[in-house]
């Protein structure tokens, strides 16, 4: 049995919960966290380090799921956090309703909201850059929780502002195999015009490639990567989503993103700069609790997209 890929990597890569043996191609590892909604299937991959060297095939394999997505561009507009707390805003009594709501999944940094979810305040500022110390490239994030850990700490779970991107080749009419490093550097400049063409920016961010721009994307560019015998590849997202293909010397290639959302753990050095958490601080029970909002909130934004999806189409 042939595994549908195989990695190679030169940095450390570890989890919360385990070590990988398998980085994902170009990006940090990646951890599937368990939902709290049994109603919901989300995963989010958290990053600890980034490697861009990869090998092995990979098998796609498209599942058929309806969906449909638009990645639009984020306008950069500071690379300092500002951290809104809710005892700066009013406290809001639920109970003229006569009634007690369900609490809400605590909202992304820098946003207050009331028991109903109607937004009270809205930082300007939740945006940071962590910078790869292998290449000096920054990489513009959002930020998406602020905490401080158990030993003080003062950490950020990040979410890149650009698309994240591998490219894969194509070895035959079903299987593809991921770019080498030495590769990679003769097709970047056809794989920045093939972007161009449907008005994407390659960027050559820190720890991955990342892409500028908005895309659309049907059920037809969702595919899942197996093994031969349909088994998942540890260490690997089991689904990504296809941005566009291009040709070059004779060979086919495919650019795509995972559609899960990739998150890295930051924390603040003694110079107040941003770098990857190490590898002690990912069992700390900050991080674990971070993980779990962002996971709680994620579910009912999927929720809350499902409903509304099923209501427009009773309308039709």
């Amino acid at each position: 049995m042939a595994y549908s890929m195989s990695f190679s990597s030169s940095a450390t890569n570890l989890c919360p919960t385990h070590i990988h043996k398998h980085p994902f191609l170009s990006f940090p590892l990646s951890i599937s966290v368990p939902n709290q909604n049994p109603t919901t299937k989300l995963t989010l991959q958290l990053c600890l380090a980034a490697a861009k060297s990869q090998t092995g095939p990979v098998k796609k394999t498209n599942n058929r799921k309806k969906k449909k997505k638009v990645k639009n561009d984020v306008e950069i507009v500071d690379d300092d956090v500002e951290v809104v707390v809710d005892d700066e805003i009013e406290s809001y009594d639920s109970g003229s309703f006569g009634y007690q709501p369900t609490p809400l999944p605590k909202p992304p940094a820098g946003f207050v909201v009331d028991d109903t979810g109607r937004v009270l305040m809205a930082s300007n500022k939740r945006i940071a850059t962590i910078v790869d110390s292998t290449n000096n490239y920054p990489l513009e994030c959002v930020v998406r929780r602020v905490f401080t850990s158990s030993r003080g700490d003062q950490c950020m779970l990040l979410c890149p502002v650009d698309t994240p991107v591998q490219i894969l080749k194509s070895t035959n009419i079903d299987g593809w195999s991921a770019v080498s490093d030495k590769e990679v550097d003769g097709i970047l400049p056809t794989a920045a015009y093939a972007l161009a063409k449907i008005h994407m920016h390659l960027v050559h961010s820190g720890f991955c490639y990342t892409a500028r721009g908005g895309f659309c994307y049907s059920e037809d560019d969702i595919f899942d990567f197996r093994t031969d015998d349909g088994q998942d590849v540890d260490g690997v997202p089991t689904e990504g989503v296809e941005i566009t293909c291009f040709n070059l010397d004779g060979a086919h290639y495919m650019i795509y993103t995972p559609s899960d959302p990739l998150l890295f753990v930051a924390v603040k050095d003694g110079n107040g700069q941003l770098q990857i958490a190490d590898d002690e601080l990912l069992d700390d029970s900050a991080i674990i609790s971070a993980i779990d909002e962002e996971t709680e909130f994620n579910a009912l934004v999927e929720e809350e997209a499902a409903l509304l999806e099923s209501l427009l189409g009773k309308e039709r």
